[in-house]
């Protein structure tokens, strides 16, 4: 049997691992303005997730970037993805990566719920981004 010390060490060892969350759960909803968002979604904020997908620029050009999109991996990178198949990541000031031509692996710190530019939803997830695979 385990003591109490050993198990709450073993606890917070597994409190910080990553939570693997899929687009099959974040995008697993229609969208519409205002509305609640899913309790499976909802439970993911301010959570440690890894996330899957393809890396798209946020704005024109070459070269490493700070910020980028990570759009549902199947979305086969065509068409224009619904607004709950994309998370808006932020890498720590400083720190640039090269767009990945393949599906990438972020984990991060999420932040679920709408965030709003002249009234207008322009994003439902954003991502402190700290490792890109």
């Amino acid at each position: 049997m385990l003591r109490l010390p050993v198990l709450l060490a073993l606890l917070a060892v597994m409190a910080d691992d990553p939570i693997k969350v899929g687009f099959a759960t974040l995008a697993s909803f229609e969208f519409k303005d205002g509305m609640t968002l899913p309790k499976e979604v909802t439970d993911l904020d301010e959570k440690l997730v890894t996330i899957r997908g393809f890396m798209q620029r946020e704005v024109p050009g070459g070269g490493p970037v700070n910020q980028f999109m990570l759009v549902n991996e199947s979305c086969g990178c065509n068409g224009t993805p619904k607004l709950p198949e994309v998370v808006f990541c932020t890498l720590p000031d400083g720190v640039t990566v090269d767009i990945k031509v393949s599906v990438a692996t972020v984990t991060g710190k999420l932040f679920v719920g709408e965030v709003k530019e002249d009234g207008v939803v322009v994003m439902l997830y954003q991502m402190d981004a700290d490792s890109v695979q």
